[in-house]
């Protein structure tokens, strides 16, 4: 552990709620794409996140943290997502289908670091003009099809297909 890590989770343990900003911060965004890959939903995903989060401010004073500040958040966010997918009834399909994946340190950082791309991602969808992100989330995420987006916002497909294809520049343009 960095010595800088290891201030930090002291001033966390110490409650300063300086240091819970920060972690907040940096950590918020790739801890809720992390969960959207349990839960199957980015707002269920948020909530979960949102929830674990308060949770670890409350029991600010009982954190014993024997991995990486980072690790603990995944691992916490992952349990949060499993006792959540547990807990709901209506959500029991998911749970059926749900396989327990087999996780080691290295398909742990694989998960890890394809959350902080996707993270990329989306806030690259979100710089995108409003009604290019909204036709793109329609097509990528919500998996309608240009005629259906075209019908639902009464647009030409062509018009459908040139801001998918803007969108998909712009990510093809982001670093690796």
């Amino acid at each position: 552990m960095q010595p800088d890590e290891s201030r930090l989770i002291n001033q966390l343990r110490e409650g300063r709620e300086q240091a819970y900003k920060r972690v907040f911060h940096q950590y918020y965004r790739p801890l809720t794409l992390f969960a959207a890959k349990f839960i199957g939903d980015i707002d269920e995903a948020k909530e979960v996140v949102q929830e674990f989060f308060v949770r670890f401010w409350l029991r600010h004073r009982d954190i014993h943290i024997r991995v990486s500040l980072k690790t603990y958040l995944y691992q916490g966010v992952r349990n949060a997502c499993i006792n959540y997918i547990e807990a709901d009834r209506v959500k029991q399909r998911r749970l059926s289908e749900y396989k327990h994946p087999t996780y080691s340190e290295e398909n742990a950082l694989e998960a890890m670091v394809l959350s902080e791309k996707e993270d990329t991602i989306m806030r690259t969808i979100e710089l995108l003009p409003q009604k290019c992100r909204e036709i793109f989330t329609m097509s990528r995420i919500q998996r309608k099809s240009n005629r259906e987006i075209a019908d639902e916002l009464q647009l030409s497909i062509k018009t459908v297909e040139t801001q998918i294809s803007i969108a998909l520049k712009r990510l093809r343009d982001l670093p690796d």
